[in-house]
């Protein structure tokens, strides 16, 4: 059987996304990784539910024909780590994977972009997410790009779950501006069913989004999960230049003026069953119970 490569998904939100492969019946996949290191948490279990891992490194083109040998289908998760910085070796790694993907003759490529990424945000890693999908094309391969917008995840993270579980929910959007959201499940169930169904979606580009709230619509669902009041507080943005957190700053600006734009009503229908809503996500994930953190425990 022919394999869909995974890349870039052996760190914290990638782990999410091969579940929402797997729980879509796509079983058949390979996943790119430096090392194969069965001690580490994360390949342990990419290993354990039946996913090939090959050794092979982004920087080192010869490495990437093996692990394309065999393959139809790619999923690009990511080329370089998170970061609120633009990372310039997201962009040569990309132009690595687009080589070995025009040399294995792949049939689909589908690559997890950036929402906005179309729209000259003016924010480096967006714009760069938008630079790797120009890279995809130019090699003539049959791509769909999944623009995310926002991962709910990031609400799990240390610097803001733990006062929003204490009732206070510090965010710097205006209580009343829309905010698309998706999880990083939803993105590999959808990635899986674009793969599915290709001839509905090469050459497509797709802003992705299975939630828009306020953050005075997120805080009466932390509310609601926690069986707490819990309140929106909108913290200045300006913060974050204190911190010299430049990066973030901006982001936030793009946020409060421009931002995302799913049509979630639309995208529900045409991924059916395949999107979750914010609620739904808080429930899933166990939220309220503080003994839980981002990485341990998250979707397990």
């Amino acid at each position: 059987m022919s394999k869909v490569l995974l890349i870039g998904i052996t760190g914290g939100t990638g782990g999410n996304v091969v579940k929402g492969f797997l729980e879509q019946g796509v079983t058949n996949l390979r996943a790119i990784t430096r090392k194969i290191d069965l001690n580490r948490p994360s390949l342990s279990k990419l290993n354990d539910a039946g996913v090939e891992l090959v050794e092979a490194d982004l920087d080192d083109t010869n490495s990437l024909t093996p692990a394309f040998t065999g393959v139809t289908s790619v999923y690009c998760h990511a080329t370089s780590g998170d970061s609120s910085k633009a990372d310039p070796l997201e962009v040569e790694r990309a132009k690595q994977v687009a080589q070995a993907a025009k040399q294995a003759n792949i049939q689909h490529l589908v690559y997890n972009s950036a929402g906005g990424a179309d729209r000259n945000s003016g924010i480096p890693h967006i714009e760069q997410k938008y630079g790797v999908e120009q890279i995809f094309k130019a090699a003539g391969l049959p791509t769909t790009m999944l623009r995310a917008c926002l991962f709910m995840e990031e609400f799990w993270k240390k610097y803001t779950r733990p006062s929003i579980l204490k009732g206070v929910f510090p965010f710097s959007i205006q209580p009343n501006k829309p905010l698309h959201l998706i999880t990083t499940k939803d993105m590999g169930r959808v990635a899986a069913y674009v793969i599915q169904h290709p001839s509905q979606y090469i050459g497509r580009e797709i802003e992705l989004a299975g939630d828009v709230l306020t953050p005075t619509q997120m805080a009466e669902a932390f509310s609601q999960a926690q069986g707490i009041k819990v309140t929106h507080k909108e913290t200045p943005a300006w913060i974050f230049l204190l911190l010299w957190q430049k990066e973030l700053f901006d982001l936030i600006q793009w946020y409060r003026h421009k931002g995302y734009q799913a049509d979630v009503q639309q995208l529900r229908t045409e991924f059916p069953g395949l999107l979750t809503t914010f609620s739904e996500f808080l429930e899933q994930t166990n939220w309220a119970n503080p003994e839980l953190t981002y990485e341990n425990s998250l979707y397990c």
